[in-house]
């Protein structure tokens, strides 16, 4: 694919480690299945979401990440277990470190059979509202499309015709165009049909400051589903069995949370990163 995109520029470490511009990685990276690179080390130290801590596993890792806002991708070093929190999906720079795996936690969502994407495609449809990030020519397919906006930061959805992929900052869910021969997806749709068990955070409700939408559903599946098909900025939710009351936040930070017996909480990210 050939990508273009304004040029934010980035800084060079020049010292005895071999240095790789994310850029020039991230493509391959984001067309594993696996979304793993193994053997790179992602670096990104002057921004203050680049948080080291200690994980029991790669795994462990991820899901820690899932749970803060402005983690968007990890390396994690099997040797000394230590857990490196990252705000850009493909970090500033990347290089080579023995017994380290990185990936971008967005790469992992949506990697089930195309099949189980049926729902999310929006066929002869145009997202009617969002900032294009980025456009690609010669893109083979729609799920190449989607891999690229994995790795693109603030990516939230794609529009794709023939071999030409839009990356897009999509602001207003629901707003669709008429364009035949074009397809959409929201990217956060892509996880709402996977299992949420794993993720859900029992006896607790994120903080009614970050509350963006309310509405009643049946269950935690469906409140999931709400947050990734129609609710504008939703990276949270919060289900009552009790009540049937699903809420919408803009947070997925574990350190917004309360504890409520009334209430499960679940990650859309954590839905997404248990499929790696």
């Amino acid at each position: 694919a050939v990508v273009s995109t304004q040029s934010t520029g980035s800084n060079l470490h020049e010292n005895s480690k071999t240095w790789f511009h994310s850029s020039s990685v991230s493509s391959n990276f984001a067309q594993k299945k696996n979304c793993r690179l193994e053997g790179l080390d992602m670096f990104e130290s002057n921004h203050p979401n680049y948080i080291s801590t200690n994980s029991q596993s790669f795994d462990d890792c991820l899901y820690k990440c899932s749970w803060k806002d402005g983690c968007n991708a990890v390396s994690y070093n099997s040797k000394t277990r230590k857990c490196t929190s990252v705000q850009r999906r493909s970090g500033l720079m990347i290089y080579p470190v023995r017994d380290t795996y990185s990936t971008s936690i967005y790469c992992s969502s949506g990697w089930s059979s195309f099949e189980g994407w049926k729902q999310c495609v929006k066929r002869d449809v145009k997202l009617g509202s969002g900032h294009t990030l980025a456009t690609a020519s010669r893109v083979a397919s729609l799920e190449e499309c989607v891999s690229l906006c994995q790795m693109t930061d603030d990516c939230t959805a794609v529009t794709y015709t023939s071999t030409f992929c839009s990356l897009i900052q999509y602001l207003s869910a629901g707003h669709t165009v008429t364009s035949p021969g074009t397809d959409s997806i929201n990217l956060k749709c892509l996880v709402s049909d996977k299992p949420v068990e794993k993720c859900m955070m029992s006896e607790t409700v994120f903080s009614n400051q970050y509350r963006i939408g309310m509405t009643r559903v049946s269950d935690l599946r469906k409140c999931v589903e709400f947050c990734g098909n129609g609710v504008k900025g939703c990276e949270g939710v919060s289900f009552s069995d009790s009540t049937l009351s699903c809420e919408a936040f803009s947070t997925r930070d574990s350190q917004n949370t309360f504890r409520d017996v009334n209430y499960s909480s679940v990650s859309l990210a954590c839905v997404g990163v248990k499929e790696i």
